[in-house]
């Protein structure tokens, strides 16, 4: 019975929820923007992208100074109201406040080697991941990451691409963007967010004639498509010529991968 729940707990789909009511709406007559120039600086000290496409942190090398200036940009999204933003300045606000708490999250647990060995039901005895904890609270109201990203972000923009430009922690995840999300480029950065990952052999990839996609694609199958027969059409609207020619012809089983590790920096990198 506990192998069955952590397994549930663990990987199960996650279904579409309605927007909570106090968090749905926009004010598109407000032009007023955020300022995520700190976050955009914290970005440019330690993230790092290799020769392949992949961004990865170098956590152990954040000091203490810079880790009280991520406190300080979390807080002034705290102080904001999203509500009186307008939809696209919104939308920024959201990713933006989602991967910086990651981020944060990570360096309070640090040295740790995967997001999932932090926090988790009874008191960390079982561990899942910090998904459920509130750690930020906005308008007064406590929330998780879970809350931003299950009834806040996916129902209220109901954009797929949401799914590759939130990042979990994890090597198996769509990138950590390189820029701050903002109004102004978030249509491009969710646009070059899908296909790098598609185009990524953690998201696409065949290996020894079987399609292997991450499980990103399987937990969120119905922010992507109807059915996992419709998966391999969806794909291949984003893939490079030579993907896109063998996910158009391909017919046989799909094989879901997701790798957990931590997207921390290596020597070598």
């Amino acid at each position: 019975m506990l192998r069955v729940f952590l397994v549930c707990l663990l990987s199960c789909s996650v279904s579409m929820a309605e927007v909570l009511p106090e968090w749905s709406g926009w004010n598109d007559n407000n032009k007023a923007t955020v300022d995520h120039g700190l976050w955009q600086t914290f970005l440019d000290d330690y993230l790092r992208k290799d020769d392949f496409g992949q961004t990865y942190f170098a956590y152990a090398q954040v000091s203490s100074t810079k880790q009280q200036e991520l406190e300080r940009y979390i807080q002034s999204l705290e102080d904001t109201d999203p509500l009186t933003l307008n939809k696209n300045e919104q939308k920024a606000y959201w990713f933006n406040l989602y991967n910086a708490t990651t981020v944060r999250i990570i360096l309070q647990n640090y040295p740790v080697t995967s997001i999932r060995k932090i926090g988790g039901p009874f008191g960390g005895f079982i561990p899942s991941g910090p998904w459920k904890q509130k750690v930020v609270e906005i308008n007064g109201q406590p929330l998780s990451l879970d809350d931003i990203e299950h009834a806040i972000v996916r129902p209220k923009f109901n954009d797929y691409r949401v799914h590759f430009a939130l990042n979990c922690a994890a090597m198996g995840c769509p990138n950590l963007a390189q820029n701050a999300y903002t109004s102004a480029n978030i249509e491009a950065l969710l646009s070059e967010g899908t296909r790098s990952f598609v185009n990524h052999q953690r998201g696409v990839r065949f290996q020894g004639g079987t399609l292997i996609v991450s499980k990103i694609f399987d937990w969120y199958q119905t922010d992507f498509v109807a059915s996992e027969d419709e998966l391999t059409t969806f794909l291949a609207q984003f893939a490079e010529p030579k993907l896109r020619a063998q996910l158009k012809g391909y017919t046989g089983n799909i094989k879901y991968e997701y790798d957990w590790s931590l997207n921390e920096v290596r020597d070598s990198q």
